[in-house]
């Protein structure tokens, strides 16, 4: 009998922490946040993970698929069959099949969250030409959605609450069950999957409630912003360098140090930069030294970077006395990170 990918990924975190590994390693939180998150997965639940834009929560996701082992299936199988158990309509009938091998890191389905996503986006649908030659009624006519095609993967879901109640409701029987009844085939399609979703706080612009009937199925952990020297650590690591500038770690931490001291201004400013700002700081002023043939990037440049970040990332609140007046807020946010 196969492992369910819940066990291949618990004994994956266990060995991990067996050898004094981090099986996080690579996302940046506090350690409450960390050991909520591991002990969730460990249970084999499924995790919704709430907070801002931009505190890597897709990081995360990516980073939990990259700890399976690969997976064996059978080429052309569009549902990930095992090849212990070929039981969909791609393998049915068919005695011999080609095996591959599914790195680890590609164990992983993404699903971006709209208002527009459809059921048929998730369930899939009928495949016109095919139901021509096959027949209405032929299994093999319908073409696997998102679900289906998340069997023995993780299944990443951004912006669960983007989705329209409708939509969501078509997980349910999959979070409960493990399964997909695909409606007019009689056919049911088993899905082993775990499921990580991310949702934004219903302050954000196109963000609802997720249905009490699918919020029921998660395991939820707030993710907050990280700290300075963590967000520090991210720069260093996920932040693109351009030959021939160097960046001083001074000049790093003014760059954190400016999205940091706008953080503090919820009163001014309705939408916070996130630690995409501070990353979007870090290399355009590599770029404006490069431009102007410096090899050091200074706190000039850095400043000069987060006139134009700031400027189309910061949402000034109506009521703030800066609502017709950005370029002063911005001002005293540079003003304020020199002394940070």
């Amino acid at each position: 009998m196969p492992k369910t990918l819940r066990e291949e990924l618990r004994q994956a975190i266990l060995a991990k922490i067996s050898r004094a590994e981090d099986p996080l390693e690579g996302f940046y939180c506090d350690l409450m946040t960390r050991e909520s998150i591991l002990a969730v997965l460990i249970a084999g639940r499924h995790l919704l993970l709430e907070g801002p834009p931009g505190t890597g929560k897709t990081t995360v996701a990516r980073i939990i698929a990259s700890l399976l082992p690969p997976m064996e299936t059978l080429a052309d199988c569009r549902y990930n069959c095992s090849p212990d158990d070929p039981a969909c309509p791609d393998c049915a009938g068919k005695k011999s099949r080609k095996k591959i091998k599914v790195p680890g890191h590609q164990r992983f389905v993404r699903i971006q969250g709209s208002p527009e996503m459809m059921p048929e986006d998730l369930m899939g649908d009928l495949d016109p030409v095919l139901a021509m030659k096959l027949g209405v009624q032929d299994p093999r006519a319908f073409t696997p959605g998102k679900i289906q095609k998340a069997h023995r993967k993780i299944m990443f879901i951004d912006e669960l609450n983007r989705v329209p109640q409708r939509t969501q409701n078509t997980l349910v029987q999959v979070l409960e069950e493990g399964i997909t009844t695909i409606a007019g085939f009689d056919l049911t399609s088993t899905v082993d999957t775990l499921v990580v979703a991310t949702e934004n706080p219903e302050e954000y612009a196109g963000a609802e409630r997720v249905s009490e009937t699918l919020s029921d199925r998660f395991e939820q952990v707030r993710i907050g912003y990280p700290s300075f020297d963590d967000e520090v650590a991210i720069l260093k690591r996920y932040g693109k360098r351009i030959d021939g500038v160097q960046v001083s770690d001074k000049t790093v931490r003014h760059s954190v140090a400016l999205c940091a001291v706008a953080r503090t201004m919820p009163e001014d400013i309705e939408r916070l930069p996130s630690v995409r700002a501070s990353l979007s700081i870090y290399e355009q002023a590599q770029s404006l030294a490069r431009l102007k043939g410096d090899r050091q990037v200074t706190t000039a440049h850095i400043e000069t970077a987060a006139r134009r970040v700031l400027q189309g990332r910061l949402a000034v609140s109506s009521e703030s006395r800066y609502f017709e007046k950005q370029d002063q807020l911005i001002e005293k946010i540079i003003e304020s990170a020199r002394k940070y």
